[in-house]
């Protein structure tokens, strides 16, 4: 190597590029597993390994509106629909669902609500393509208590990870602070419920039992039926999820049942519509596809296509979608464009189908995905190919 010339100063325009990406393409694929939709979560992350909460635990500060507004929904005792999603496949992985404290995540303080939710295995996702990540929905019941922040806690155990502990006949895992080593967390925003006149505070709430009419047989390894009656001992526990809109199919219909509130149908449109009045001399074109389910691709469309087209004295303004629905009204020389944007809630991997259009367990087709199937291994290998270049270039340059 020449004097003075170090390999910084000879490889600089090369590596500095990849150097600068690494700590992303170390860290984004060991973020991803699942996490809430509706409510919405406090961290965007799908890859929580510290629970309840990660390092949001114990803080339940108010997100600002648009406005700046620091609003909290308010939700009622009883049924309530509620949305999470997987950003990568995890054949067998079981969900549960708990509330937390007023104010406090502590697992001591939280009461489970719904255990063993079996995993969908139909889909793979892809980490990258938020529009792939698999939805499962489902109705809990929310307790009779006065809470004034509260928040929906999501566990979920990586028994693929366990080996022959979970199978059928295996001795499973338990969680939380058990011998399940992996789990992955997701809690809401919080929220605030507002009891009848025979609620009582959150604090003095007894945690109830779980419900009687919740399966205690799931679909292990193989097909064959595993054991789901013991709470917090897990296995690999799976069952068919609907591909249209997503429910839970072999439990009692309540658990799929629109509920209302926030995550239920009217909700969610509340949640992702805009408005936008617009005063001026207005000429208005809108072509709209009613809402399609294709059943092959299980996805739901809201529309095909929308065009507007703004006429303001001398300017003209076309705006078209393909993934949002738009509904125009006029009123005289005001018009009010609603827009409701893609909710990813409504779209899932496409499985494979049987002959009579039903999805098949354990087969899909497959999303490209340049990381699908990444692991922090392959990115660790990924750091340990370019430090070995540079070492190998400082030795021979």
């Amino acid at each position: 190597m020449t004097p003075g010339l170090s390999l910084l100063s000879i490889v600089p325009a090369a590596l500095l590029p990849l150097l600068l990406l690494l700590p992303q393409i170390l860290l984004s694929p060991c973020r991803a597993h699942s996490r809430w939709k509706c409510p919405p979560p406090r961290s965007p992350s799908t890859g929580i390994k510290t629970g309840p909460c990660g390092s949001e635990t114990n803080d339940f500060s108010l997100f600002p509106n648009d406005n700046g507004d620091e609003l909290i929904t308010e939700i009622y005792p009883g049924p309530l629909r509620v949305i999470f999603e997987e950003s990568i496949h995890h054949t067998g992985a079981p969900f549960r669902i708990s509330l937390s404290g007023d104010g406090i995540d502590d697992l001591d303080a939280s009461c489970v609500l719904l255990d063993h939710i079996p995993h969908n295995d139909c889909c793979r996702p892809s980490l990258y393509d938020e529009s792939t990540y698999t939805p499962y929905v489902i109705t809990i019941n929310i307790p009779n208590v006065n809470c004034e922040r509260c928040s929906l806690q999501l566990a979920n155990p990586m028994t693929d990870k366990i080996g022959g502990d979970g199978s059928p006949t295996g001795i499973g895992c338990t969680d939380p602070f058990g011998t399940c080593f992996s789990v992955y967390h997701s809690c809401t925003r919080p929220f605030r419920i507002l009891g009848n006149g025979e609620a009582v505070s959150r604090s003095d709430y007894q945690c109830e039992r779980l419900p009687g009419n919740w399966p205690e047989v799931w679909e292990g390894d193989n097909g064959v039926g595993v054991d789901a009656s013991v709470p917090g001992l897990y296995r690999r526990e799976s069952s068919i999820w609907s591909v249209v809109d997503f429910t839970l199919t072999a439990v009692p219909g309540d658990y799929a049942k629109d509920a209302g509130g926030i995550c239920g149908d009217e909700g969610l449109k509340q949640q992702y519509k805009q408005s936008t009045t617009l005063s001026s001399n207005i000429e208005t074109t809108t072509t709209v596809t009613k809402a399609s389910i294709t059943s092959t691709a299980a996805t739901i469309s809201t529309e095909e296509s929308t065009t507007t087209t703004l006429v303001n004295e001398s300017t003209t303004t076309t705006t078209t979608s393909n993934q949002s629905a738009t509904v125009t009204s006029i009123s005289g020389n005001s018009i009010t464009t609603s827009t409701l944007l893609p909710n990813p809630t409504l779209s899932q991997p496409t499985p494979s189908l049987d002959q009579n259009s039903n999805p098949i367990i354990g087969q899909t087709t497959m999303q490209s995905s340049a990381c699908q199937y990444c692991s922090c291994w392959t990115c660790i290998t990924f750091a340990l190919t370019i430090f070995t270049s540079m070492m190998y270039l400082q030795m021979y340059i």
